[in-house]
């Protein structure tokens, strides 16, 4: 099940300008006021760093899966399966995941049916389900549930959670759990938030964060929907599930909202759409059949303006597939990850919209539906990132009733395990995105940058055949003596996600600390992932 990575183009973004020109003269028209990097990782998902360019692209690198049933039912409240919208983080040196299950395999009229679980690890690969003797399921104690079947005064259905640490929050209450479940109102759908000092034990500290006003089939919020605090702008953001009223289609697409405190968003319908379907989605005919289902979005904890989204792109089964000539099963279809970056949160680049995550082969556990939950988090040596994502080998819909089990059994599309898991999936640090140069080779120069420091790394792959040279200009784009691509030593035989960079076998540009320059980077047949002034 092991899979190699694979990676995709950014359409539109190709860095191929005619010539690149490093003249003072050539690079005056660009001067603008130094951008403040300090000591702060710089990732590649845009043109941010690049005012000339040339023979580069930017890639995209999926992530590879592991074939790992993380987390798998093993007890009876798990029956049912593991659901997408579960979370996972890392704390010091304990991983924590929080994930939903059912302990029915109809999960449409399970409304009581669900629970969330709590899951440790040490290493984010090996995980424990500790017996936490919360509450008492069919007589026993033995358990690991911690929110639903009564435990935290709730119950649950179908409906999972995000969680994030907030540190605007006392001590008791730095664990931040929400989802839809509990407390409805009558005046819509709501998220309520739960509270926790250790992950563990969660009391109900928030109502009605963000609500929906009431909409014949609205399904707003209907998702794993995100909070969390934004420290680049100190505010909370959410992304929540919003439809639009696309014809023969549930228009399913995020919506962000801001706000100084824990509430305070306005209603789902006023919220503004920040990602869903576009006519270069899929359509047949007229009818859009792909909308957007969860986003997944995070702040990437570990370089300056970055976030990312991971949402789940859904294929809906409609009249004229013919597979079904007669009847047609009620919202179903496979789903996959997708991939999108951002600079604010707000504009976000979709690449060439391919697959993220993509289905697994028939027959396999992840054949059907690959949905990243929400977390990222380092492996224990910081060369690596863990995502996990909610495998099945069921469709969406399998679970509604027996007619779409039917339909989809009769037209070969049935579950042929009837599993639901949580699978490992593995990146290199920063690894979303790179510059690559082409094999001929390619190269770029920065915008004025003022930096703090005394060397540059670089998280870098060049293989066996590539090479990287980098070359310090002042901010009229002039080589600064003993920093010039002459003087820069040869990066070859490298995969290293902190490279120092040395001319002639000196690293040290402490010297130039705080001062205006700019970067020329020259990268042959490799891959830049990001860039780092180090102390």
């Amino acid at each position: 099940m092991m899979t190699r990575g694979k990676t995709c183009l950014l359409k539109g973004f190709l860095l191929v300008l005619a010539a690149t020109a490093r003249s003072p003269a050539a690079l005056a028209d660009t001067v603008t006021k130094p951008i403040d990097i300090s000591d702060r990782r710089q990732v590649f998902i845009d043109g941010r760093f690049m005012t000339r360019a040339k023979g580069l692209e930017l890639t995209v690198h999926q992530p590879r899966k592991t074939g790992e049933m993380t987390i798998k039912p093993d007890h009876e409240w798990e029956t049912g399966g593991v659901g997408p919208y579960s979370s996972v983080m890392k704390v010091g040196d304990t991983y924590h995941m929080w994930y939903h299950v059912m302990d029915t395999v109809q999960w449409h009229t399970g409304e009581k049916n669900g629970c969330i679980c709590y899951a440790r690890s040490k290493d984010g690969i090996h995980w424990e389900k500790p017996e936490l003797g919360l509450i008492e399921y069919k007589g026993n104690r033995r358990n690991n549930i911690v929110v639903g079947h009564g435990a935290a005064g709730a119950q649950i259905g179908q409906d999972g959670v995000m969680v994030f640490l907030d540190p605007n929050a006392p001590d008791d209450e730095r664990f931040r759990m929400l989802g839809r479940f509990d407390v409805p109102v009558e005046a819509g759908q709501a998220i309520h938030i739960f509270s926790s000092g250790d992950g563990i034990h969660w009391k109900k500290t928030h109502e009605s964060v963000c609500t929906a006003r009431p909409q014949e089939q609205g399904h707003h919020l209907d998702s794993q929907n995100v909070i969390f605090w934004d420290d680049r702008i100190n505010k909370y953001v959410c992304y929540v599930r919003k439809n639009r009223s696309d014809p023969g289609s549930q228009g399913r697409c995020i919506a962000r909202g801001e706000s100084d405190h824990l509430g305070g968003f306005p209603a789902v319908q006023d919220l503004p759409i920040v990602f869903g379907g576009d006519r270069d989605d899929l359509h047949h005919g007229d009818t859009p059949v792909v909308d957007f289902y969860m986003s997944a979005a995070i702040k990437y904890p570990w370089a300056q303006d970055a976030y990312y989204m991971f949402p789940t792109a859904y294929y809906h089964y409609i009249n004229g597939l013919a597979e079904f000539p007669k009847e047609v099963p009620t919202n179903a279809g496979p789903l996959d990850t997708r991939f999108a970056a951002s600079r604010d949160g707000i504009n976000w680049q979709r690449f060439d919209r391919r697959s993220f995550v993509p289905l697994g082969m028939k027959g396999e556990f992840d054949w059907a539906s690959t949905r990243v939950i929400w977390g990222l988090v380092p492996d224990v040596s910081g060369r690596e990132m863990y995502l996990y994502y909610r495998a099945s080998d069921w469709l969406h819909g399998w679970d509604r009733d027996e007619r779409n089990k039917r339909l989809l059994a009769e037209a070969g599309l049935n579950a042929s395990q009837n599993i639901a898991v949580l699978s490992r999936l593995v990146s290199r640090r920063d690894g979303f995105v790179s510059v690559r140069g082409a094999y001929t080779g390619g190269e770029f120069t920065t915008p004025p940058l003022v930096f703090q420091g005394s060397k540059l790394s670089l998280n870098v792959d060049t293989s066996a055949a590539g090479i990287v040279q980098v070359e310090i200009l002042d901010a009229d784009g002039r080589p600064i003596k003993g920093f010039a691509l002459d003087d820069c030593d040869l990066i070859h035989t490298c995969n290293e996600v902190d490279r120092a960079v040395t001319w002639k076998r000196n690293s040290d540009v402490s010297s130039l600390a705080g001062k205006p320059i700019r970067l020329h980077m020259t990268i042959r047949d490799a891959d830049l992932y990001a860039f780092q002034f180090q102390q």
